[in-house]
């Protein structure tokens, strides 16, 4: 019986085909733990806006340019963030503004 060779072991490494990616932005998704009304949240702010994306109209939380939060109304929570690291930072910093507006007690 003759073998057939798998296309991996003729197949090129990954790497060899292309360069090291380099990560621009993570986005990682979370809910909220906590009863909230957007309008209430959006309306106690300065730093959070309405913003009106995939139908919904949902509360946008701009930390820097390129780390935001969105908040929908079901509690969803996406984090847009340039690393994983600056994930943390943008989840503090609004869980810090939702204090300082008394959402949170």
């Amino acid at each position: 019986m003759a073998r057939e060779k798998t296309p991996s072991v003729d197949m090129p490494r990954l790497f060899n085909v292309f360069d090291m990616p380099e990560i621009k932005s993570v986005r990682a998704t979370t809910s909220i733990r906590t009863n909230f009304d957007l309008k209430d949240i959006v309306s106690k702010s300065n730093h959070i806006k309405k913003v009106r994306t995939a139908g919904k109209e949902v509360a946008k939380f701009r930390v820097n340019k390129g780390e935001y939060l969105l908040l929908f109304p079901t509690g969803y929570v996406q984090i847009h963030a340039p690393s994983e690291g600056r994930i943390k930072e943008v989840l503090k910093a609004f869980r810090n503004e939702l204090y300082e507006c008394g959402i949170l007690k």
